[in-house]
């Protein structure tokens, strides 16, 4: 029941405090990084050994400090230590709030402002509009939430704070990284998103239309670029079963029915996770 009780009171917190929103920024990771890098460089040469190396220790270090918590202080500080892990990586009060400033934006025709950490414009497009940030929604709400809690099921906190230090090599513009250790470091993310991808496409079938999903992911081209198919794959479904449900062009009523389909996919993943914990797959 550990578990599904973090779940709870993390999405609890998040929801009910909304300063938590404001906490989550990236500096201590970015920190974090910097003196690691500094400290490793006189060891590696190789650059993006020292990329991987650091998340590997993320984890590593994580693991410890929360077997150490439970095992020689009190499980209770083992939960607590998780807790604000899991919330700090999770972000689904804070991907809300922006897809309601989007939508705000777009009806008073202000100039689009967007966060570094939301922004994540499709490779094939260019241009920042408004368009190409709705169509990225489907592939942002599961990098936000869903893959978060797909780590967290399977590695842990130590799991799920591990893949926000990679999301954070490529979304964090403060980052700066070699394009050829981007594209590696891709192929990692790439992987770990493919059964979260398909998870939340399969959620979108059962509380949406299942022949549009059906009928939008045979359709779908293939591609081995395992990241742009990934991006390309739940956005697509996802543009396929708002064209079904909206028969208008108006942005607005789109970013609404995206968020119809979010908020109830994300009640999906929930209650499949109640019943794997009361199967006992999870403690």
């Amino acid at each position: 029941m550990t578990t599904a009780l973090l779940i709870i009171f993390a999405l609890v917190l998040e929801y009910i405090y909304d300063p938590i929103s404001n906490m989550k920024d990236t500096r201590l990771l970015n920190t974090l990084f910097d003196k690691f890098k500094i400290l490793s460089e006189d060891y590696i040469s190789e650059k993006y050994n020292i990329y991987l190396l650091f998340p590997i220790s993320v984890f590593i270090i994580t693991t410890i400090i929360l077997f150490v918590s439970g095992y020689f202080l009190h499980p209770l500080f083992e939960f607590l230590f998780s807790l604000i892990i899991l919330i700090y990586c999770l972000k689904p009060s804070e991907f809300n709030l922006m897809v309601e400033n989007l939508k705000f934006s777009f009806n008073e025709n202000k100039e689009l402002k967007t966060d570094d950490r939301f922004k994540y414009i499709l490779p094939t497009q260019n241009k920042e509009n408004y368009e190409s940030i709705v169509d990225n929604l489907f592939y942002n709400s599961t990098r936000n939430t869903f893959t978060v809690i797909f780590s967290f099921l399977l590695l842990g906190p130590a799991g799920c704070l591990s893949f926000i230090v990679l999301d954070n090599y490529l979304y964090n513009k403060q980052m700066k990284i070699d394009l050829q250790i981007k594209k590696k470091l891709k192929i990692i993310i790439s992987i770990i998103e493919y059964i979260p991808v398909r998870l939340s496409i399969f959620s979108y079938a059962i509380v949406a239309d299942f022949e549009v999903c059906m009928k939008s992911w045979n359709s779908l081209k293939k591609n081995s670029d395992l990241y742009k198919a990934n991006i390309a794959s739940i956005n697509q479904v996802g543009r396929e079963l708002t064209s079904n449900t909206i028969k208008d062009d108006n942005l607005g009523n789109r970013i609404e029915c995206i968020q119809t389909i979010i908020a109830r996919s994300f009640l999906a993943w929930l209650s499949l996770i109640a019943l794997l914990v009361i199967g006992g797959f999870f403690v």
